[in-house]
Order: C-alpha cells, then sequence, then structure tokens
C-alpha cells in the first residue's frame, strides 16, 4: 500500500492507496490557481474561470497522465485567503480557499508552499493557505522558517509500495541553508525515507538557463544529501543534469497560471522511474511528457502532440556547455524525450 505521511516536528498523519515494484515520480512547475490582487474583478480570471467552468476544468487535459503516475508533485504559487491587507510589492497572488479544491481533479497527490508569494499576505495569509489545503486533504510540504520554532517547517514522507520517499521545501536557499537540508535529509533517511527529494524555489525569472551559481549550489544539494532537486521559481523552462547519477530539474517552468498570460508558455510533466528491491530504489529511466500551458480564461495545460513542437520544447531541456561533475542530456532526448539509466547513471555518449 502507499501510505501518505506529514511530517510537523515529529507528527505524522497516515493514509493508504496502492502498491508498486517500479515507481514513477512525476514533477510540474508552478500551479497559480488565483490571479493578482488587480484582477480581483477582471473577466476571465482564474477565479471567475472556476465558478464559470467547475474545479474539474484546470488539469481535465492532463489528468489522464499525471493519475497515471504513482506520485506527483507541484510547486502552489498563490495564497488562498479572503484578506486583503498585503505586501507593498509589485505581484501579490490571491484566490478563495476554495480554488484549492482544483488540485482534487488534478492526480496531483502533494504541493510543495514555499516561495515567493507564499508571504503576500503576510504569516495570516499563508496560514489561511495550509487550512485551506488541509480542508480539502491536499498533502503539503515546505519550510518558511528554517532556524525558528514558529512551527511552519513541514517534511513530507510518502510510501509508495515499498519505496519510503521523504521531500521538502526551501524558497531563495541562501549558503546557510545547506547544513539545514542536511541536517532534514538525515531526519528523512532516520524515518526510513530512502529517496530524498529537495523542492527549491529559485533562479531569475524568465531567464532560460541557469546562474552559474545554481550549478555549484545543485552539488552542494545533492552532497547534502538529496537524490533529487527539483526546481522551479523562472517561470520557463530550464535544462536538465544529473550529478552523481542524481536528476536536477532547474526550472519546471509554469505548469497552470492565472496571471502570466504572456510568459512562455512551455512546460512539461517530468517523469523519474525507479526499480524497487526490497525498499531499495535505483532510476532507471527518465521522461517528460512536453506540454503547453494557457492564459487569460483557459489556464489548462495540454500535451503536446506535433513533433516538430515537442521537439522544440524538449531541446531547451538540454544543456550545450559541460560544467564540473554534472552530465547533461543526450542530444537524442529532443527527439525521444525520454533517456535510460545505466546502473543507475546516464549513458555516456
Amino acid at each position: 500500500m502507499k501510505r501518505i505521511l506529514t511530517l510537523l516536528m515529529g507528527c505524522l498523519m497516515t493514509l493508504s492507496i496502492a502498491r508498486a515494484d517500479t515507481v514513477t515520480l512525476s514533477f510540474v512547475g508552478d500551479c497559480s490557481i488565483g490571479e493578482r490582487v488587480e484582477s480581483a474583478e477582471l473577466p476571465g480570471n482564474y477565479t471567475l474561470t472556476l465558478a464559470e467552468k467547475g474545479y474539474e476544468w484546470p488539469f481535465s487535459l492532463v489528468r489522464d497522465c499525471l493519475e497515471a503516475d504513482d506520485f506527483t508533485f507541484a510547486n502552489n504559487e498563490v495564497v488562498f485567503t479572503a484578506r486583503k491587507n498585503h505586501l507593498d510589492k509589485r505581484t501579490n497572488l490571491k484566490g478563495p480557499g476554495e480554488n484549492a479544491q482544483a488540485y482534487l481533479y488534478s492526480g496531483i497527490d502533494a504541493v510543495n508552499t514555499a516561495n515567493n508569494h507564499a508571504m503576500d499576505f503576510y504569516l495570516e495569509g499563508y496560514d489561511d493557505t495550509l487550512t485551506a489545503l488541509d480542508t480539502y486533504g491536499i498533502n503539503h510540504f515546505g519550510t518558511l522558517y528554517p532556524d525558528t520554532n514558529r512551527e511552519r517547517d513541514y517534511l513530507g514522507i510518502y510510501d509508495v509500495g515499498d519505496l519510503r520517499i521523504g521531500v521538502m521545501g526551501f524558497s531563495y536557499p541562501q549558503d546557510s541553508d545547506i547544513d539545514r537540508i542536511s541536517m532534514r535529509a538525515q531526519a528523512l533517511r532516520g524515518a526510513g525515507c530512502a529517496l530524498v527529494i529537495v523542492s527549491l524555489h529559485w533562479g531569475r525569472e524568465v531567464s532560460d538557463t541557469p546562474e552559474n551559481w545554481q550549478f555549484s549550489y545543485a552539488r552542494k544539494v545533492i552532497d547534502a544529501g538529496a537524490d533529487v532537486l527539483w526546481g522551479h521559481g523562472p517561470h520557463i523552462l530550464q535544462q536538465v543534469q544529473f550529478y552523481q547519477g542524481k536528476p536536477i530539474f532547474y526550472s519546471t517552468g509554469n505548469f497552470t497560471f492565472g496571471s502570466m498570460s504572456a510568459v512562455d508558455p512551455d512546460t512539461g510533466i517530468f517523469q523519474l522511474r525507479y526499480e524497487v528491491t526490497e525498499g531499495t530504489p535505483q532510476l532507471v529511466n527518465f521522461t517528460v511528457i512536453p506540454c503547453r500551458t494557457q492564459g487569460h480564461a483557459d489556464f489548462r495545460p495540454y500535451p503536446l502532440t506535433d513533433a516538430d513542437e515537442r521537439r522544440k520544447l524538449l531541446t531547451k531541456l538540454i544543456y550545450r556547455r559541460w560544467v564540473d561533475g554534472m552530465q547533461n542530456l543526450p542530444a537524442s532526448f529532443a527527439d525521444t524525450g525520454s533517456v535510460d539509466l545505466q546502473n543507475g547513471f546516464l549513458p555516456q555518449e
């Protein structure tokens, strides 16, 4: 059975789903099921679209893909709140708590809540978000206060068959967070997690390549105990690399987003398939399902079917420069969207 646990300073909650000898994990990017404060009354915004078309609408074109795997992660980048008092900043993202119901019809199993919009409506708004997710049974994780006792430090633990997965989320990580990531990775290992995922909201917005510091930081995160680094934040796709056989997704783009219609709509479903032997995973395949998302009055991502469009999107994920210690995806990935690993490592070209 797949048991889902959320760890908050030692407190556990559980639930059960299905068993598998191979485990496929999916990762998608930013999900902002709401709109900018200034757009709250504008026709065609996300909340009004949900009211018109129903909570099943946003993920209706990709739900089958996300339900066909064993577990799906997404980044929740909106505050679910009715509050009006917000930060004095350019963009504050908001949706009513009822919008969280869209996740019930998505195939998404858990969401990260640690990102640069989490506190748009202050700590009270963040707590409203967690309350909304809890109300509808949406699993969540994320660390906003890693060095305090403010009890908003959630680690997720999820059992899929014989594989126990641990996950943490950090926003705009600093050098000092490496020790905190390491400490949480050790805690997850101590709780029996054979696979540790680190979610990072990071990088320069709308940049199609990682910044130089991110390469070294990614290596440190893997060395600190991560088996997967799943990144988001730039709102567009960035390249994928592997370090010591561990995948690094620098940015998985926007997946469904209520306030960025003008941004590159290319996105995807990033999938890792593991073979699990007596609870020990070995990565055997990496696949991306190329998708495109939509803006105003629609907001639905959908899988690409045109061969040329698929190839253009997949090419964006292949880094062309050599980076010390890193492996880039092979050129053939642009045609196949998939690569098999050999003994847990990318094959050499």
